[in-house]
């Protein structure tokens, strides 16, 4: 029994000791060092995933030869490349095996792409992306989706109606052409030019940003929804 208390007690006193903060230790340095790499790392992460935005193309038909697939890409871009770290691809059947596709188009409502990857097992080698231009008629003006963190298109600025905040994942709907002179009564009146009840945030050309600047009289616009809009 006494050397088992011994025991405890020299075990009590390294642990003690292992726990003391030792200013200038090696081991002090270490975990520091490693409290910053990894501070750094999820910065990075946080960084990426605020400018990314993700597309989701299913049931596309893929034929290899005198084989049909049906693949699902999940594509992953910075709105210059294609991220292929982060996007995948993903086929059936699973025979037969070994299959290469090169140059293969894909297209969407926001970007065409074009392709290269490997069946069985699935893997894409390389992408390549061309962002599509909505042109829009004289009298007319573009709305887009909101990208993540409020980022939009060139050209564009982030309009939140309703004092709201960017998302934090980009909205995937079409961009589309509205008539300028409602768009613009409607963001002087703070209201989305999509619809009094629509409360996300929308990129809207440039072309319209100095109706923001107009002078308001004393208590003007919405400050909140219409409570009929959640009916």
């Amino acid at each position: 029994q006494v050397s088992v208390g011994r025991q405890s007690a020299d075990i009590s006193s390294n642990i003690s000791s292992e726990c003391q903060y030792i200013p200038g230790s090696q081991k002090t340095k270490t975990n520091m060092n490693l409290f910053s790499t990894i501070l750094v790392l999820v910065c990075y992460v946080s960084c990426i995933s605020a400018v990314s935005e993700t597309e989701k193309i299913k049931g596309v038909s893929v034929k290899v030869g005198k084989t049909k697939f049906s693949c699902t890409f999940t594509l992953v871009n910075d709105g210059a490349a294609v991220l292929l770290s982060d996007s995948k691809v993903a086929c059936t059947p699973n025979k037969p095996t070994k299959k290469k596709v090169n140059n293969f188009a894909v297209s969407t409502d926001k970007a065409d792409y074009k392709l290269s990857f490997k069946i069985n097992p699935e893997q894409l080698t390389s992408a390549t992306i061309e962002l599509k231009t909505v042109t829009c008629d004289p009298g007319f003006t573009r709305v887009c989706p909101s990208g993540a963190a409020g980022a939009c298109p060139d050209d564009m600025f982030n309009f939140c109606p309703y004092h709201g905040s960017p998302p934090d994942a980009a909205d995937t709907w079409a961009c589309a052409c509205l008539p300028t002179r409602m768009l613009e009564l409607d963001v002087y009146e703070g209201i989305n030019p999509l619809g009094e009840c629509h409360g996300e945030c929308v990129c809207l050309s440039g072309s319209v940003q100095a109706i923001m600047s107009k002078q308001k009289p004393a208590f003007h616009g919405p400050g909140d929804m219409p409570s009929y809009c959640n009916n």
